[in-house]
């Protein structure tokens, strides 16, 4: 048995939760989603991946309104170095470690009670590598944690590296504490610094045959 036929078989095994009714009309195409965007070599389903599965089938099943399922979900913990660890427990975010969640649909960025953000994907502009020299604020990186706002700017770190800054195309609102606040930029501190940026920028449309074609001619 292939690896792709062991994953499908899998994640059919997953969908066999689901109501008959609901499976009927979506199982095709969640199966399609799912298997597009497994990693190559992939043989099980993610761990993320499948509790999502369950816990949305299990939703259904009970007759709960919980939204849309959340296919491919990916989850990049917010990097907290082990001078800030006391005060990122203040903030809640001791036993739900801080995060940045994305489906295909989201951003969802949380840091305990303090901050919560829900971006769609579709209003995130670009992300990219911040080097913390860059960082234009009232204080320096170097001393700077926790959550930090300035004009339409969260920053939402436990650490001075591995800094993402995404870059919103029109406003948002984000929740900090009890208030709520605009943004058009975040910045995190991500552990996987390189995979988050690779994970929020869309990646480039390779070139089509008659572009190949006209390049050769």
């Amino acid at each position: 048995m292939t690896d792709s036929a062991g994953l499908e078989r899998r994640y059919w095994r997953l969908l066999a939760c689901y109501p008959r009714a609901f499976r009927r009309e979506h199982e095709q195409e969640i199966l399609a989603v799912l298997m597009a965007g497994a990693d190559e070599g992939q043989h099980r389903p993610r761990l993320g991946e499948a509790a999502n599965l369950i816990r949305h089938a299990l939703w259904l099943r009970l007759g709960l309104s919980r939204g849309g399922i959340m296919i491919n979900e990916r989850t990049f913990p917010i990097s907290v170095d082990s001078s800030s660890r006391t005060i990122i427990t203040a903030f809640g975010a001791g036993r739900r470690a801080p995060r940045v969640r994305m489906s295909a649909s989201t951003v969802d960025v949380r840091m305990g009670w303090v901050f919560h953000a829900t971006i769609p994907r579709e209003a995130v502009a670009s992300a990219r590598p911040l080097n913390r020299d860059e960082l234009r604020g009232p204080f320096r990186i170097s001393v700077l944690r926790g959550v930090n706002y300035w004009p339409r700017t969260a920053l939402v770190n436990g650490a001075s590296t591995g800094l993402v800054e995404i870059t919103l195309d029109r406003q948002k609102w984000v929740r900090m504490g009890p208030f709520r606040a605009p943004i058009r930029r975040l910045i995190v501190s991500a552990e996987d610094q390189s995979g988050l940026v690779a994970a929020l920028n869309p990646s480039p449309l390779a070139p089509d045959d008659s572009t190949l074609k006209s390049r050769d001619s």
